[in-house]
């Protein structure tokens, strides 16, 4: 039924739209503006109480991801991944790309520069 209007249809009928959100079409275009999915994108930067909570959760991911790591080094290379994003306008993307830079510095694969040095990886 992809493609199909809203409404009825069938044979020897004509094809009739109802408008969004009558009892028939009880499904309206989403908050936020047309197309077919919901607005998510965030309306306003994460506080800090939110980026304190971003940055535990990576620090407890990279303590599972990388058990045999002692704490010490985990907080440094954090420490020094954060402060390399610190003035990142898109703050909700931060703990994302931490954790990512950190994990390729601690696998191995040199400094995690392609992120922050703007080429594609």
């Amino acid at each position: 039924m992809r493609g199909q209007p809203r409404g009825t249809a069938g044979p020897g009928r004509g094809l009739r739209w109802l408008p969004a959100g009558s009892p028939a079409a009880p499904h309206g275009p989403p908050a936020g503006g047309g197309g077919h999915c919901r607005d998510t994108r965030p309306v306003m930067p994460p506080g800090p109480a939110a980026e304190d909570r971003a940055r535990e959760d990576v620090r407890a991911r990279l303590a599972r991801r990388f058990p045999d790591t002692p704490s010490e080094v985990l907080d440094a290379v954090l420490a020094e991944e954060s402060a390399v994003l610190a003035s990142a306008p898109l703050r909700h993307y931060v703990p994302v790309l931490v954790f990512k830079r950190v994990c390729r510095r601690l696998a191995g694969d040199g400094p995690a520069g392609a992120e922050a040095g703007g080429e594609p990886s």
